[in-house]
């Protein structure tokens, strides 16, 4: 088990990675002073493969669970998507002292976040990031929103969760093109801030499959990445200056993914050809 603490002026919080913490979420989540009430946030997929034993866990641990499915999808990230969130609140009659679980991947979490962030002016949010794009990167930082029809992300806020809980053991359900849209981010890790990641993924044989990845190097990309980002996000919470390292690759991927309406591209292939487009521009440049 790895355990990285995000040391932040107004609130600290740990990521724990460990196979099998989706079972230790309920107790992970009790020292945390987080209420009674909890909305669990997730789509169809992702519900039924885990729904059941991150609410047995809660439950057991003494939480009021309801939950809320939203429909998987880039292209339901949007106000219309969110008033689903709201309105299970409402019925949920969640306090400000309650806490919003995100079991799901970036869309989920970036929704979910936000709700948080908006509802009664702010409740407690936890992600549980299902798929490596959202353990290494969408989870981390408090980054929330969604998007508008003219460009993705443009309405959101800072909200910083108060738990990260990785359990790679969910990452054998993922798609394999989910998977690839990951280490598209891993690698962008390994470009801006670790150089020894970077050489570590260029010495092993192939990287598109997590069958392709010993247990030892995956957990070691989990780790080495999450540690990134925490590094950055300690030192530039609200992106006044060095965390806008974290959008290489993002701003020609956003306009990609925009173009394309949201159906053709994963992010995190998006986020691939824009790194690959900004390496060019900065050769042609010089």
């Amino acid at each position: 088990m790895a355990s990285i603490t995000v040391q932040l002026p107004s609130k600290s919080y740990e990521i724990a990675i460990a196979s099998g913490n989706l079972d230790q979420l309920g107790p992970k989540m009790q020292p945390l002073n987080l209420g009674k009430k909890v909305l669990l946030v997730s789509n169809p997929e992702i519900f039924g493969h885990y729904g059941s034993r991150a609410i047995a866990s809660l439950e057991q641990a003494g939480f009021d669970v309801s939950h809320c499915i939203l429909p998987a999808g880039e292209q339901y990230k949007n106000f219309q998507t969110l008033n689903n969130i709201y309105d299970a609140a409402l019925a949920h009659r969640m306090e400000r002292s309650s806490t919003m679980v995100a079991l799901g991947g970036g869309v989920v979490g970036d929704m979910t976040g936000f709700a948080a962030a908006t509802w009664l002016r702010g409740l407690n949010v936890v992600q549980v990031p299902t798929s490596l794009l959202a353990m290494v990167d969408a989870a981390i930082g408090g980054k929330t929103g969604v998007n508008h029809p003219q460009g993705k992300n443009l309405i959101g806020a800072f909200h910083q969760p108060r738990l990260v809980l990785i359990d790679p053991e969910v990452l054998k359900t993922l798609p394999v093109r989910e998977f690839r849209g990951g280490m598209a981010e891993v690698i962008k890790y390994g470009t801006i801030w670790d150089a020894e990641l970077f050489a570590k993924m260029e010495n092993s044989q192939e990287l598109d499959e997590i069958n392709h990845l010993t247990p030892g190097l995956l957990e070691e990309i989990l780790i080495r990445s999450c540690q990134s980002k925490a590094d950055v996000v300690e030192k530039d919470e609200k992106e006044s200056g060095l965390r806008a390292i974290l959008n290489y690759g993002h701003t020609i991927g956003h306009a990609v993914e925009s173009l394309t309406g949201y159906t053709m591209v994963t992010h995190g292939e998006a986020v691939a050809i824009g790194m690959v487009a900004a390496s060019r521009l900065a050769v042609e440049l010089g």
